[in-house]
C-alpha cells in the first residue's frame, strides 16, 4: 500500500472522525472535512483561516512574527484599537485593568478599524452617533452634542451590519435572485399568451362581422329580388295594356275605313248591314294604377347592432394577497392612540385619532395635510369614497360628515 494512504488513514476530520480530510484550519489548527467546513466556521467567537490539507501550516511563518505583545503567544485573537498593541484573550483583563488610560479591545481582524475623531484629534472614535451617523469620541459624548442621541458601540455595529449583509447576501443569492430569475422567465410566456389570446379573440370578431355583413348582403339581395319582382308585375301588366290598345287601335282604323266607304257608297243593301261600333270603343281599355315600391330606410341603431355582434367580457388582474402582512413603513403619528387608516393611494395616507384633526401623512412619515373636525370633536372612523373625499363618523354629535377639498359637509345626523 502506498505509505501516503496508511498516514491518511489515521488522520481524519477533528470533528466528525471522516478519514482524508481535504481542508485545515491553520489557526485553530484542527484537521475538516468539506462537510464540516460550515459548522468550524459558524463558531465566530475566534478567527479561522481553511486552507487545503497539503498546505496546512503555510501561514505560520506569518503568524509566528505575530504575537501578543504582552504574553508572545502566537496568533492574537484581540488588539486594542486605542493602544496600538496585540492581545491573546488570556491577556485581555490584565491589559483593560490597567485604568491610567482609555482602552478599546477589538478583533484582530479589525485592528485599526476604529477612526480618529474630527473634532478631538487625539481620540480614538468608539462609538456611532445613530441619529447623526457619525463617529464620536469621548469627548464628543461628554461637550453635550450627542448626549441624548443614540449610540451604538462602532465595532459591534460594524460587525452586526456585516453579518446583517451577509445574510442578506446570502438570502438574495440562494433565495430572492433566483426567485425573481425564475419570475423573469415566464415573462415571454405571459407576453405570448397574451399575444395569442388577442389572436384569438380579433378572429372570433372578426368571424362574427363577416357573418353581419353575411346576414346583411343577404337582406339586401332579398328585397333587391323583390324590386325585380314588382318591376316585372309592372311591366307585364303595361305590355297587357299595350296589346289591348293596340289591338283596339287597328280595330277603329278599320271601322274608320268602312264608314268613309260607306258614305260613299250608294248601295242599300251595304248600308241597312251597318251597325254602330261607336260605344265599343268609346271607352279605353281598364286603364290602372300602380302604387310604386319605395324603400324607407330605418335609422341605423348603434346599440342594436353591438348586440348583435356581441360583447367583450370584462378583464380582470388579480394580485393575490400576501400569506402574512407586511411592514411597509413605520410611521410616527402625532396622536395618543391611532383610532383609524384610509389609504388615499399608494404614497399616502389618511388617520384619525385622539385629537380632533385629521392628518394625511406620505409613506416617508411627512405630515401631508391636517384638517380640523365640523364639531371639533375627536372623529371615530374614517373611509375614502371613490373620489377621492374623506368622510368621518363624530360620535359626539352622531354624524357622518363628508371632507371635500377644504369644505366638510354634514351629510347625515342619526336620531336616537
Amino acid at each position: 500500500m502506498d505509505p501516503q494512504y496508511s498516514l491518511q488513514d489515521v488522520i481524519r476530520c477533528d470533528l466528525c472522525e471522516t478519514p482524508f480530510p481535504p481542508k485545515h484550519c491553520d489557526i485553530c489548527h484542527i484537521h475538516l472535512c468539506e462537510a464540516c467546513v460550515g459548522k468550524h466556521l459558524s463558531d465566530q467567537s475566534k478567527d479561522h483561516c481553511i486552507v487545503p490539507f497539503e498546505m496546512k501550516g503555510s501561514i505560520d511563518s506569518l503568524q509566528d512574527v505575530i504575537r501578543c505583545d504582552l504574553c508572545e503567544t502566537p496568533v492574537p485573537l484581540k488588539h486594542c484599537d486605542i493602544c496600538h498593541i496585540h492581545l491573546c484573550e488570556a491577556c485581555v483583563g490584565k491589559h483593560l485593568s490597567d485604568e491610567s488610560k482609555e482602552h478599546y479591545i477589538v478583533p484582530f481582524k479589525l485592528r485599526g478599524f476604529t477612526p480618529k475623531c474630527r473634532t478631538h484629534s487625539s481620540e480614538t472614535c468608539t462609538q456611532l452617533c445613530i441619529e447623526c451617523n457619525i463617529p464620536v469620541c469621548s469627548q464628543c459624548v461628554a461637550a453635550g452634542e450627542h448626549e441624548e442621541h443614540e449610540k451604538n458601540d462602532i465595532v459591534k455595529m460594524f460587525e452586526n451590519k456585516k453579518d446583517l449583509m451577509q445574510k442578506d447576501l446570502e438570502d438574495l443569492e440562494t433565495f430572492i435572485f433566483p426567485k425573481y430569475q425564475k419570475a423573469a422567465k415566464t415573462i415571454p410566456v405571459q407576453r405570448d399568451n397574451v399575444n395569442k389570446h388577442t389572436q384569438k379573440v380579433t378572429t372570433a370578431l372578426d368571424n362574427q362581422g363577416e357573418a353581419l355583413h353575411t346576414e346583411i348582403d343577404t337582406i339586401v339581395q332579398g328585397i333587391k329580388s323583390e324590386i325585380n319582382d314588382m318591376d316585372a308585375q309592372h311591366i307585364t301588366a303595361i305590355d297587357e295594356q299595350e296589346d289591348k290598345i293596340n289591338h283596339n287601335i287597328a280595330e277603329i282604323t278599320q271601322v274608320i275605313l268602312d264608314l268613309k266607304r260607306l258614305l260613299d257608297t250608294s248601295d242599300v243593301c251595304l248600308v241597312s248591314k251597318y251597325n254602330s261600333r261607336t260605344e265599343e270603343f268609346r271607352n279605353l281599355p281598364a286603364q290602372f294604377q300602380v302604387t310604386f315600391p319605395n324603400f324607407i330606410p330605418q335609422e341605423i341603431n348603434r346599440e342594436q347592432i353591438h348586440q348583435q355582434i356581441g360583447f367583450l367580457s370584462k378583464q380582470t388582474i388579480i394580485y393575490p394577497l400576501l400569506d402574512e402582512p407586511r411592514i411597509l413603513t413605520d410611521i410616527q403619528t402625532e396622536y395618543g392612540k391611532l383610532r383609524s387608516v384610509s389609504c388615499l393611494s399608494d404614497n399616502e395616507l389618511w388617520t384619525c385619532g385622539t385629537d380632533k384633526i385629521l392628518r394625511l401623512y406620505n409613506l416617508q412619515g411627512e405630515l401631508m395635510r391636517s384638517v380640523q373636525t365640523k364639531s371639533g370633536h375627536e372623529p371615530s372612523d374614517i373611509a375614502l369614497t371613490r373620489s377621492g373625499d374623506l368622510a368621518y363618523t363624530d360620535p359626539e354629535d352622531r354624524s357622518i360628515n363628508l371632507m371635500s377639498g377644504t369644505k366638510v359637509k354634514r351629510l347625515v345626523t342619526l336620531r336616537g
